[in-house]
């Protein structure tokens, strides 16, 4: 007799559609097979169980915004989104580029998660001093090779040489805001000149050679090192070219995509105005085709949400002065299986993007995949249950979406962490501590 048994689960195990009963106890996947009973039991038939998605990008603003986002809405909206892992990116006030930083971030974010996650540390002169000799308790190193939001740009080439032998010597993914900050600024400064400095030309100034030239970039310094680079969301067609070349030469490295790149273009954004001003910027329709093609071809690695909420105000200044960023992470899953529910892409694809793929890659070992042993993260789906994505529904602190009325057919329906049924038809029944699955680091 399990805790916890999920009956008639259809689901991916071991890279294959299978069905069968899950047993749980103690937090931990325990039995699989037919028949299993249990003191609590959760009907799955006609429904998909994914493993917990995990979330590899995410701004969650603590410390230093929390009027943007804080970690109590943002793990609810994690669990909306079926979502119970994430990792939480640097760019906070002070930036996370320290022992001490970490430690500090640790004390505010372990009071308030109930979702499991892990830090990135940023890369800066601080972080290249790190003792070797410390454990490494944090996910990854995150470089920003251009201006976004806060002030974390590392763009000198012996620096980023600098981190990107630290990552490898220490084992850590390096995970990359690819874009040229030279070009950007010669692009601001050309689309004055012609007035044509406006969202409208958003894509143009975030362009896509920026993209590609700062990706040809990386990959030097990867190969030069041996470290493992992780190309957050990928906007271009210009980019993946790059890309594609790379996997030819066989180099080490993985790369992401949104949501956001993926169900919008340059022409969403002049409806949808600062709302959907974010870095890098969303592109043409044949950038989006090209994105949709590489994703099906398993080129691209990861789905990640990049969520980075900003309060509605500060959205609603002029295109200069509105800050870049979209939130995301209840709405990616529903977007996904509409779209598999529309035969653009696979639940394979999904279940490797989302799960299985971020957890090999950030060296999640119990998460991102449904095995004896593994954490009891489960996202339960209706595929054939339709929604209307609406701002009231949504448990985001910033209350917004680009997606607003997109209607979907495709639900999460239950969000299960460590055994413990958190979300259940729109309701969250219980929370769970979450915790940090890299180790901590004191404050001192």
């Amino acid at each position: 007799m399990h805790e916890l048994v999920l009956k008639s689960c259809k689901t991916f195990y071991r890279g294959k559609l299978t069905s069968f009963d899950i047993g749980v106890d103690s937090g931990k996947i325990v039995a699989l097979g037919k028949g299993l009973e249990g003191e609590q039991k959760i009907d799955c038939s006609h429904k998909l169980v994914f493993p917990g998605l995990i979330d590899v990008h995410v701004h969650f603003r603590t410390p230093g915004a929390e009027y943007k986002e804080d970690w109590v809405h943002a793990s609810r909206a994690a669990l909306h989104g079926g979502i119970t892992t994430v990792l939480d990116m640097p760019n906070n006030t002070p930036a996370i580029c320290s022992e001490k930083t970490l430690g500090m971030k640790e004390e505010i974010v372990s009071k308030n998660a109930s979702v499991d996650y892990g830090f990135y540390l940023g890369a800066s002169t601080d972080s290249i001093e790190l003792d070797e000799k410390i454990t490494p308790n944090f996910a990854a190193f995150k470089l920003y090779m251009a201006s976004t939001t806060g002030d974390m740009v590392l763009d000198s080439p012996n620096l980023m040489f600098k981190v990107f032998r630290k990552a490898a010597r220490l084992g850590k993914v390096i995970a990359v805001h690819a874009e040229d900050e030279s070009i950007i600024k010669k692009n601001i400064s050309l689309a004055k000149q012609r007035n044509k400095y406006s969202l409208c030309y958003h894509h143009e100034i975030r362009s896509a050679n920026a993209e590609a030239v700062a990706i040809e970039r990386v990959l030097k310094f990867a190969e030069q090192t041996n470290a493992f680079l992780h190309i957050c969301h990928i906007s271009s067609a210009a980019g993946l070219k790059v890309l594609k070349d790379a996997k030819l030469k066989r180099l080490r490295f993985s790369c992401g995509v949104t949501p956001h790149h993926l169900f919008l273009t340059n022409k969403d954004v002049e409806k949808l105005g600062n709302i959907a001003k974010v870095n890098p910027s969303i592109k043409t329709s044949a950038d989006r085709k090209a994105l949709w093609q590489a994703l099906n071809s398993g080129m691209i690695d990861v789905i990640e949400t990049d969520h980075a909420p900003h309060a509605i105000k500060e959205k609603q200044r002029a295109y200069e002065e509105a800050p870049s960023g979209i939130p995301g992470i209840e709405t990616m899953l529903p977007l996904l299986l509409d779209a598999h529910n529309r035969k653009l892409l696979s639940l394979e694809t999904i279940f490797n993007c989302c799960c299985k793929n971020p957890a090999r890659i950030f060296g999640l070992k119990t998460k991102g995949k449904i095995d004896i042993g593994c954490d009891a993260d489960f996202c339960i789906v209706d595929l054939k249950r339709e929604q209307r994505i609406g701002a009231r529904d949504l448990h985001t602190k910033c209350g917004f979406s680009p997606f607003e009325n997109r209607r979907v057919k495709g639900v999460v329906e239950k969000t299960i962490v460590r055994g413990t049924l958190c979300f259940d038809s729109g309701e969250f029944v219980e929370a769970v501590k979450g915790r940090n699955l890299f180790g901590v680091f004191c404050s001192k």
